[in-house]
């Protein structure tokens, strides 16, 4: 198939919570229709995807869409658009078929990867990262998601595995966990991390992650400490990762970024800078350009050459 600046495509992201979907122009990014719909994930992966598959068919009624990019929790293997190993919030998700479904419900090509390497598709085309060529991207959330960008590909390990950034290790005897790898940049970077320093520099535990965010930008100091606390342990991870990979920058999104900021960027930098290597030093520490939309508009980039 070839691609003409201009043509419609259809991107979808499924997660635990909800699937949105939205038709996106492939010459500028602009997100011309979208929608969203509850996953209900306890009704099993089938349901899933059928519902994800519906609400693309409805986006889709009455226009020319060249091509439909998933971006999916759970490894999958971009090779096939099969989900490798589901995370345990998509009951019944492993071995689901994403890409062939797509193509046979909705006849046109289709692709499908980790939602976080649709994320960082989509900054490469039309976010930050445009122009670039080597990237390190992380996602702050519920978890820590990862995505390597080599010579401006996406890189892949077999089936998909690999680039798990969230997992690399920064305090071998941290306290265990039952959702990440103990003493993981995802067990101190993401949200319920920030909440738990609240805590415990006096904050009101019945408060949630946003609203505790809203306190940061009021100079609550409990907040402010929390916030300074997970980035300086973003900034340690990031060290390690540019020693090991040398990227032209850091691409960081997510929840937790879109609501912290620079409060949580500017002490990863400080860190950074004491820790790294002094030729890596300098590398840019960015926030992730696409807003609200990005999800959808990094899976419509996947089916992009």
């Amino acid at each position: 198939m070839a691609y003409n600046f201009g043509m419609r495509l259809l991107g979808v992201d499924i997660g635990g919570t909800k699937i949105a979907a939205g038709v996106i122009d492939s010459e500028t990014g602009e997100v011309l229709l979208s929608e969203r719909v509850p996953t209900r994930a306890s009704e099993g992966g089938d349901s899933v995807l059928a519902r994800a598959v519906a609400l693309g068919r409805k986006l889709c009624a009455g226009q020319e869409i060249f091509g439909v990019g998933i971006g999916a929790a759970g490894q999958i293997d971009p090779a096939l658009g099969v989900v490798v190993d589901a995370t345990p919030i998509l009951p019944g998700w492993t071995g689901q078929r994403l890409a062939e479904t797509f193509e046979k419900e909705l006849k046109v090509p289709a692709r499908a990867d980790n939602d976080v390497n649709a994320l960082a598709a989509g900054e490469m085309r039309f976010g930050v990262g445009r122009g670039m060529g080597h990237v390190v991207f992380l996602a702050l959330g519920t978890g820590v998601g990862g995505a390597l960008v080599h010579g401006g590909k996406l890189v892949h390990g077999p089936q998909g595995q690999g680039t798990e950034l969230g997992h690399l290790i920064l305090y071998p005897e941290a306290p265990s966990t039952d959702f990440t790898t103990r003493g993981s940049l995802e067990q101190f970077c993401c949200g319920g991390a920030f909440k738990n320093h609240f805590v415990e520099n006096g904050g009101d535990p019945n408060l949630t992650g946003p609203e505790i965010a809203k306190l940061v930008a009021l100079a609550t100091p409990a907040a402010l400490s929390a916030a300074r606390q997970v980035g300086e342990d973003l900034g340690l991870g990031l060290a390690s990762l540019a020693n090991l990979f040398g990227p032209e920058a850091f691409i960081v999104g997510g929840g937790l970024v879109d609501g912290l900021g620079e409060y949580l960027l500017e002490p990863a930098r400080k860190v950074f800078a004491a820790r790294t290597l002094s030729g890596l030093a300098r590398t840019p520490i960015l926030p992730a350009g696409l807003g609200p939309d990005a999800a959808v508009i990094g899976a419509a980039c996947l089916i992009l050459p």
